[in-house]
């Protein structure tokens, strides 16, 4: 096989894994003692698979990652994603939190001293875990479709794609697990973000609930944000099981929807309706890369190894892309969460 044309080259024989097959981890451990760069491509054997295949279950992977991560294609639409080289040998990101300065000072001949400060910077840590879902193919059921001039069958690569992308989503929406003593913060969990109750006539879903009870209550999540010197424009993602309330006329007295009326004002660029977000649920955010942004270490894909003497082929589909929820040094946030 010719890895320029046909794929990677295929990983020799390495020590057994789970009692037969061969497992390429040997190939990473190779490119560590050498001081290359680790990558999940030496995890990818032609023994079984050819490059069509790769292409076949990679696209399928990324798109069924795509149906459930509106909130995480939202970070990439705005370019909030910063690239992380060398995944593979990260396993911490640290970053630092700034402070502001104090207000300059005016003087018509600039001889006058102003506060001589600096900011204070803090420094923090994310874990770059891996997000992944395992799968299994039969090999004699692979060559019987080859055989046949049939197409792959991506079903399981679908559904392995669609799990990891929703665990991608859920860790943005509400975090992920703690590593080593430090978490992974979502819009929900992070300890800086503003946080209150629905107003007059409770949750958005009450039938109570009028549209300037709603508009009142983003005018409330408004004001602290800009409390902390975020001034937007602010998307404000709402819990799905809300989403036939909001899309209800506004009032008796005037036409529109709710949603409408509320992307009439001048603080919201978006009103978008998550699955992932748990009932009852709103929150306000100002999608700059000061408030969120994606850690983007691996792009969704597959890897593969034999098993039982060739037999069966693993497959795991996986990336490493982890959200970085933050504040800033003194605590201000651009998040509200009202439950």
């Amino acid at each position: 096989m010719n890895p320029t044309v046909d794929g990677p080259a295929s990983v020799s024989t390495g020590r057994q894994f789970w009692g037969s097959g061969r497992w390429a981890a040997e190939r990473m451990l190779e490119a560590l003692a050498a001081g290359r760069e680790l990558s999940p491509a030496v995890l990818r054997t032609n023994a079984s698979l050819g490059i069509n295949d790769w292409k076949a279950y990679d696209t399928a992977i990324v798109q069924a990652a795509a149906l459930r991560i509106r909130a995480v294609q939202d970070l990439i639409t705005a370019g909030l994603v910063t690239p992380l080289a060398n995944a593979m040998g990260t396993t911490v990101l640290e970053y630092q939190t700034l402070s502001d300065m104090d207000p300059a000072i005016v003087s018509m001949d600039g001889m006058a001293r102003s506060e001589n400060d600096r900011p204070d910077f803090g420094s923090a840590g994310l874990p770059l875990p891996i997000t992944h879902k395992d799968f299994f193919i039969n090999i004699r059921t692979l060559s019987a479709s080859r055989k046949r001039g049939e197409g792959l069958d991506v079903t399981m690569a679908r559904v392995a794609g669609r799990k990891v992308g929703e665990e991608i989503e859920r860790q943005l929406i509400i975090g992920g697990k703690t590593f080593a003593g430090l978490p992974i913060y979502g819009y929900t969990t992070h300890p800086n973000r503003n946080t209150g109750s629905f107003g007059t006539n409770g949750n958005w879903v009450q039938a109570a609930k009028t549209g300037a009870d709603i508009l009142a209550d983003v005018f409330t999540m408004v004001a602290a944000l800009e409390a902390d010197k975020y001034f937007g424009p602010y998307v404000l993602y709402v819990s799905r099981n809300a989403a036939s309330k909001l899309e209800g006329d506004y009032s008796t007295n005037r036409s529109g929807t709710i949603r409408s009326r509320l992307l009439e004002t001048a603080y919201l660029s978006d009103v978008r309706y998550l699955d992932l977000l748990p009932n009852n649920t709103v929150i306000l955010i100002q999608l700059t890369e000061d408030v969120v942004t994606l850690v983007n270490g691996e792009q969704p894909q597959t890897v593969q190894w034999d098993v039982n003497g060739g037999f069966g082929v693993n497959m795991k589909a996986f990336a490493i892309q982890i959200p970085l929820v933050r504040a800033d040094a003194a605590g201000n946030s651009g998040i509200y969460h009202m439950s």
